[in-house]
């Protein structure tokens, strides 16, 4: 049989890509359930987070605010608009703060796979990652997700709340102990689940960073030289300044291979087009019966040329292969700069490797942010320890606060690019202002004043900090003075 595919049909099938999920499964299947909880087998339940939070979650009471894009961990600061009502939720709340001093240093979050093993009071609040839905059966959830963003809340509230009232040292503890809980988040196996965790760490250290500039003059010496040298350089005690310890998502493989087994099912050596179509519908977002028959159409005509699933699997290994290789390498890396094996895959014949497995460069890119925050929070926090121990007078570089407030491993730039046979590393960039700078940045223009301190970004250039993003894909990574304060005092932010 002859199949023509007219370039019509290729923008319908990128359409099908985007419109089916990574993580998807089929209900709760006990074996990939099994795979997926492998690694919580041997952890106790000592060294589980979620043991600890979520029982103080389910207590929080209603705040001031709903939970949402109005009220969340970046918009709360001690001059937002009904401070007071949130100031007073917060204290009110006191035992979830308990909870994220108890479990900060716990080894995972251990929030388990599916629903068998959870306690039924989590699984009513929404709080569990479960398989399929009202109208599916085949999607993953993470519903633990709005949990984890209202205990953010609560601790950017109560950190203000604390600095209000002068208690800095027990205010950073707070702050520190959530970031600690988002690098425990940052371990889950699935990517989502890690680009979740990794854009939370980074907004949150850029929180903590406005904290400072907001109490600039009121910190204590000895505070910002605790949390710069024993406090954000051990988010995770493992951890280095190259985040090198952090794991590259493992689950959507388990998941993808599932799924492969299930779709190409064959007899005599042949798929069948309709269980091909069928396995690959069922998770089709929510869709009109004929959206989701055209869509059904086209995973029939793809069936007819698809690849074994051998080969299929196959091809799934030498993807994951191939990013595992490149997790451990530089972004300067030769390597890097090469086509992906996913980039080099033939989109129809191996259409549901194509589909299932998205592309890990965010993951990739947002480590190297979020890197750059945990240095760059480290280097800000002892900025200020230096600052205040001077007469308010920046240093002239960071070398002058080495040893005192500063760990001096932690001057690293992920982004940047070692200078050719040198063994020297690349620091962060600093300068000490004489007069105003101007920052293009997604807020819109505002304006640095005493020094500032950056990454050179995605790009690998420097372009002197003129031009920030918060992931560093445009521009660098302003890290210090904190973008989002700044742009408050221009009133771009309220």
């Amino acid at each position: 049989m002859h199949t023509t595919f007219t370039p019509r049909f290729f923008r319908f099938l990128m359409l099908g890509f985007a419109l089916v999920t990574a993580s998807i499964a089929h209900g709760e299947d006990a074996k990939l359930v099994a795979d997926l909880n492998r690694s919580l087998k041997n952890v106790a339940q000592k060294d589980r987070s979620a043991p600890i939070l979520i029982p103080a979650y389910l207590k929080l009471t209603k705040p001031p605010i709903e939970f949402g894009d109005d009220f969340n961990q970046s918009t709360i600061w001690n001059k937002m608009e009904r401070w007071s009502e949130v100031s007073k939720w917060a204290q009110a709340n006191s035992a979830m703060g308990d909870a994220l001093i108890a479990a900060q240093f716990a080894t995972v979050l251990g929030l388990p796979y599916g629903t068998k093993e959870v306690d039924p009071a989590w699984i009513k609040a929404g709080v569990s990652i479960s398989f399929g839905d009202d109208s599916s059966d085949g999607r993953i959830n993470f519903n633990y997700f709005i949990a984890m963003r209202a205990i953010g809340a609560y601790a950017t509230a109560e950190m203000y709340r604390l600095g209000e009232a002068g208690k800095f040292d027990e205010a950073f503890v707070i702050g520190i102990a959530y970031a600690r809980i988002l690098r425990q988040v940052c371990e889950q196996s699935m990517l989502e689940e890690k680009l979740f965790a990794l854009e939370n760490l980074a907004e949150n250290l850029s929180i903590h960073r406005d904290f400072m500039w907001v109490n600039l003059d009121q910190l204590p010496v000895e505070v910002m030289q605790k949390v710069a040298l024993k406090e954000y350089s051990f988010l995770k005690p493992a951890d280095n300044e190259k985040l090198r310890r952090l794991q590259m998502p493992e689950g959507d493989q388990l998941v993808a291979a599932t799924v492969l087994s299930r779709a190409l099912k064959s007899s005599g050596g042949n798929v069948d087009p309709d269980q091909f179509a069928q396995v690959i519908g069922e998770y089709e977002p929510d869709s009109t019966p004929m959206q989701l028959f055209g869509t059904q159409e086209m995973w029939r005509r793809i069936a007819v040329v698809h690849g074994s699933l051998e080969a299929s699997n196959e091809k799934l290994k030498n993807v994951y292969d191939d990013w595992w290789r490149r997790w451990k390498l530089r972004p300067d890396s030769i390597m890097q700069k090469t086509a992906t094996e996913l980039s080099r895959t033939n989109p129809i014949k191996y259409g549901i490797v194509v589909t299932m497995v998205r592309d890990l460069a965010r993951v990739f890119a947002w480590r190297d942010a979020v890197s750059a925050q945990i240095n760059g929070t480290v280097l800000s926090a002892g900025l200020c320890g230096y600052y205040l121990d001077f007469k308010k007078s920046w240093p002239k570089s960071p070398e002058r606060a080495y040893a005192v407030s500063i760990p001096k491993r932690f001057d690293f730039d992920p982004f940047a690019k070692p200078a050719v046979k040198s063994k020297l590393v690349p620091h962060l960039k600093y300068r000490s202002l004489s007069a105003r700078q101007a920052i293009s940045t997604p807020y819109g223009p505002v304006w640095a004043s005493g020094c500032m301190l950056w990454a050179v970004g995605a790009n690998h250039e420097d372009d002197n900090g003129a031009t920030h993003s918060v992931d560093g894909s445009v521009g660098d990574l302003v890290l210090w003075p904190p973008v989002r304060a700044l742009a408050r005092q221009e009133g771009l932010l309220k």
